[in-house]
């Protein structure tokens, strides 16, 4: 009776502990999907040729936003899931302080020269090669925390939308 008593008690308990790993990575995708929101409404605006100042300015504050919803977070074997995160989003606050204001710099002159093409272009290869280094090592802290805590991940819809800027 005791052994049957312990067992039920466990089962709850596990039970719980996975609905709590699935809901620490929820929060970080949620936080990550806000931001890409962002970034889609941002390119919306540089694509319809409209003012970029407001989208910039949000998606900025929706990553400070989202770093410290993140940061204060915590799962006892979801450490490197976290920290991958936060080096992501770190890695989103440097682009759109730095890069996309020089790309908008760019845009926004009456004419742009073959030049202006040229750094345009370098800016983005920059940033596709630099994120997708910080991608895989998120995905693969991801995959290790479900596979650990015994849930599977699903794909994010968001990410079409994403994968649609870059085509």
């Amino acid at each position: 009776m005791k052994q049957l008593l312990l067992l039920l008690l466990i089962i709850p308990f596990a039970a719980s502990a996975q609905k709590s790993a699935i809901e620490f990575n929820d929060i970080i995708v949620g936080e990550q999907n806000k931001i890409g929101q962002r970034i889609i409404d941002f390119n919306y605006a540089v694509e319809t040729d409209t003012d970029t100042d407001l989208p910039l300015k949000l998606t900025l504050e929706q990553i400070k936003a989202s770093l410290a919803e993140v940061e204060k977070i915590s799962w006892q074997d979801g450490a490197a899931l976290k920290n991958s995160a936060i080096a992501l989003f770190n890695f989103y606050q440097s682009i759109v302080s730095n890069e996309y204001v020089e790309m908008v710099k760019i845009i926004d002159k009456p004419e742009l020269s073959q030049g202006d093409i040229t750094r345009i272009n370098e800016l983005l290869a920059s940033i596709t090669e630099r994120e997708a280094k910080l991608d895989a090592e998120f995905a693969t802290q991801q995959e290790a925390f479900a596979k650990l805590n015994g849930f599977t991940l699903e794909r994010n819809e968001l990410q079409d939308d994403i994968d649609g800027l870059t085509e």
